[in-house]
């Protein structure tokens, strides 16, 4: 199993189609996570009716999501953050960001370091980055449209090994890759 991560959509139809592409060539069942950020109803559709079936959905929504009702009623996997969740077997929560890069980031960073999560997952920043801090991992996939940033990029949790990494949507390569390593 795979939990695909993707954040900061923001309305960018072909980066999120190209996405799509990514996952309808996967020949295995996943999960994808949504960090927040795809602005517009149409976005979710899209990705909702396009969303191989062997794939489940969750998506928090984000700053920029306009119309959190209709985006609601698209897919009933739409939650405001915090969202509590289980991947991999681990305890992980989900969230957008809160105001300024600086603040999103003290907050995940004092989440990390509560002790009742081993992975915080979160977007806002379009930054990506994989992070230890404390006893738990940072994980923020970056940005899918690539506005703000230098690169489209994506995130993939494999439960199989327990690594996450950070994936350009342009070139498919890796940009980093780390084994996580949880502590009981």
């Amino acid at each position: 199993m795979k939990f695909y991560i993707i954040s900061d959509t923001h309305d960018s139809v072909d980066a999120v189609e190209k996405f799509l592409n990514v996952l309808r060539s996967s020949s295995h069942s996943g999960f994808l996570i949504h960090l927040g950020d795809l602005v517009s109803p149409f976005t979710l559709k899209l990705i909702s009716e396009s969303l191989p079936q062997s794939f489940s959905l969750k998506v928090i929504l984000g700053n920029n999501d306009g119309d959190k009702v209709l985006l609601s009623r698209i897919t009933k996997e739409v939650c405001d953050q915090p969202e509590e969740v289980e991947i991999c077997g681990l305890r992980a929560i989900l969230l957008h960001g809160f105001k300024s890069i600086e603040l999103t980031e003290k907050i995940a960073h004092g989440i990390a370091c509560s002790g009742y999560y081993d992975i915080v997952l979160y977007g806002h920043t379009h930054r990506f980055m994989v992070e230890r801090a404390c006893s738990s991992y940072l994980i923020n996939p970056g940005t899918l449209s690539g506005y703000l940033a230098s690169r489209r990029t994506y995130g993939i949790i494999d439960c199989g090994d327990l690594t996450v990494s950070i994936v350009d949507l342009e070139t498919g390569g890796s940009i980093l890759s780390t084994k996580i390593v949880i502590e009981k």
